[in-house]
């Protein structure tokens, strides 16, 4: 404890540890969690990220500057709120910002030869190099440090904090690789009890015991309670005289069941449960998976260049595959409508026109209504047909090792 300075930076709380079943929300390693308790501040933390910028050299001596861009006189300015930063750039310690505010202005000049695919009028002498909070976020400005970096350039951190409140999909893990989210939160008053009226800050599965064989969560539960009760430390160390026959013999001597279990009652309905229950205090530790981190979704977005698919991944406004072993099920259900909206419609749906005498791909000019086929001169019998943008590309690589795909 004291080499490790577990005193000053602890990694977790002591919380009342149940193992037991209580309404199905724990199941597949998930926790119940006592919602009046994470109200008075069970597992509240702190959560810092940091955003980092330096003035790069553009060309031979111009130098990026951090300042407020101005629309006058800058090109290509974000989406978001400029009006969080001051005029050096940067925003004030204690400022509140969200998703999308810029954070750090910072302006590029303009080489005098570009034309910026002709969005640059004479007034533009800029560009925007400003950096954005991250779209899913929100907090304060924590600090702001302005120094010089290795190669003498200007270079600014900024640190927004944010407070994080345990909530459902958030992960937690005792000492001994017992690892969960929460599947539910229940109030102080559906919570079981005990005899003494003591309730359960956290409920953890019973099954998460038997075939994983972590004894030492056991025995931490049982040493915190005779520590808790006695108003000593736990000393559990390698190589002490600490066996579990010498922790029951104290915990029956200060009046309780040897191995921990206590009756327990009902918080729906007050009645006595019909088993007794494994309680007492168990070290978990708040982990930095947290649900608003990995939260995603999408309607419409950016698709890529190539397959003209939607893009993948959280930070880009991805979509979410809908893959193979899904598809399986998909069609095992029989439903073909939905199976054609998720691999079709939804995905890269594509319109061409094809010959009806070689199956190959004709020219179509619908604006003047005319058809043709390249390949036999058919100017008549040319069909409309979707199909999925990879199929267009597939035909067109094929054709490239001289394999033609027909279409009849």
């Amino acid at each position: 404890m004291e080499h490790l300075k577990f005193r000053e930076l602890p990694a977790g709380q002591n919380a009342i540890v149940a193992i037991m079943c209580y309404s199905g929300y724990n199941q597949e390693d998930s926790v119940i969690m006592n919602q009046s308790s994470i109200d008075r501040g069970l597992f509240r933390s702190m959560y810092y990220r940091g955003y980092m910028a330096e003035e790069k050299k553009v060309g031979v001596m111009q130098l990026e500057e951090f300042e407020k861009p101005t629309r006058e006189t800058t090109i290509r300015m974000k989406h978001g709120t400029y009006d969080k930063i001051d005029a050096d750039g940067l925003c004030a310690p204690g400022t509140r910002v969200s998703g999308d505010d810029v954070i750090i202005g910072k302006t590029a000049p303009l080489p005098p030869d570009s034309e910026e695919l002709g969005m640059r009028s004479k007034l533009h002498t800029k560009k925007d190099a400003s950096i954005s909070l991250k779209s899913t976020e929100n907090g304060i400005i924590d600090q702001v440090l302005v120094t010089t970096n290795s190669h003498g350039n200007k270079f600014v951190k900024v640190r927004v904090r944010n407070t994080r409140v345990p909530q459902t999909g958030d992960k937690f893990a005792s000492r001994h690789g017992q690892k969960g989210t929460i599947g539910i939160t229940y109030r102080q008053e559906d919570m079981p009890f005990s005899a003494e009226g003591v309730t359960p800050d956290i409920i953890i599965n019973p099954h998460a015991i038997p075939s994983r064989m972590t004894i030492g969560h056991l025995v931490e539960c049982l040493l915190s309670k005779v520590a808790a009760l006695s108003g000593q430390e736990g000393d559990a160390t390698p190589f002490t005289e600490l066996t579990v026959e010498a922790v029951s013999s104290i915990l029956r001597g200060l009046g309780y069941q040897s191995r921990g279990l206590e009756v327990m009652y009902h918080g729906h309905t007050g009645r006595k449960l019909q088993a007794q229950v494994y309680l007492g205090p168990t070290y978990y530790q708040r982990l930095k998976h947290m649900v608003d981190d990995k939260i995603h979704s999408r309607a419409r977005g950016p698709v890529q260049i190539l397959t003209r698919q939607p893009v993948e991944g959280r930070s880009r406004g991805g979509g979410l595959r809908f893959g193979e072993m899904e598809r399986d099920c998909m069609i095992a259900h029989g439903i073909a409508g939905f199976l054609k909206e998720r691999m079709f419609d939804v995905s890269d749906p594509y319109r061409i026109h094809v010959c009806d005498l070689c199956g190959l791909t004709a020219l179509a000019n619908l604006k003047k209504g005319t058809y043709e086929c390249r390949s036999c001169r058919n100017r008549t019998a040319i069909s409309q047909i979707h199909i999925p943008y990879a199929a267009k590309l597939l035909m067109q690589e094929l054709m490239s090792v001289n394999v033609a795909l027909r279409l009849y």
